[in-house]
């Protein structure tokens, strides 16, 4: 049975940026726990499993994104097209110029275009992220040398 409260006061559905913003702040907590795992070498090999098991997810849900982003390239390219095609044609408003008549059509395509740009703005997050983790496993053998020296071996 429903509540009250969410019968009176739906429960809001996630935007796609309340969603991104939230998946950014994880992977930034996952890459800050990563990070501080290097101070204890006890715990690289846990960490070195973490690491490449992250480092898949984040591969795989950028190819992911960008799957999205070819899907919506296309979408918005078509729209485009049709959205020229009639403003050149089709309307008795004539433009002075190409650049008006494309911010013309960018202003019927703005729910498309801010899409785009939240996946894309996102999906270079997750490209800087896989970076990020890259950067963590080539400092892992650093790591391990450094305590060495500090043993003395």
């Amino acid at each position: 049975m429903e509540k009250y409260e969410d019968v009176i006061h739906p429960p809001k559905e996630e935007s796609l940026e309340e969603k991104f913003a939230r998946e950014r702040l994880e992977w930034s907590e996952k890459i800050a726990d990563m990070s501080s795992k290097m101070k204890n070498v006890v715990m690289i090999a846990e960490l070195m499993t973490t690491l490449y098991t992250e480092r898949q997810r984040a591969v795989e849900y950028y190819h992911y994104l960008i799957s999205l982003m070819i899907g919506m390239n296309r979408k918005y390219n078509a729209s485009y097209a049709e959205r020229f095609d009639y403003y050149t044609t089709k309307t008795q408003v004539r433009y002075p110029n190409e650049s008006t008549k494309h911010n013309r059509i960018q202003v019927d395509l703005a729910e498309m275009v801010e899409k785009r740009s939240t996946v894309e703005n996102h999906s270079k997050f997750i490209d800087k992220t896989i970076s990020t983790i890259d950067n963590i496993i080539f400092a892992i053998p650093r790591r391990v040398e450094i305590e060495q020296i500090a043993r003395g071996k």
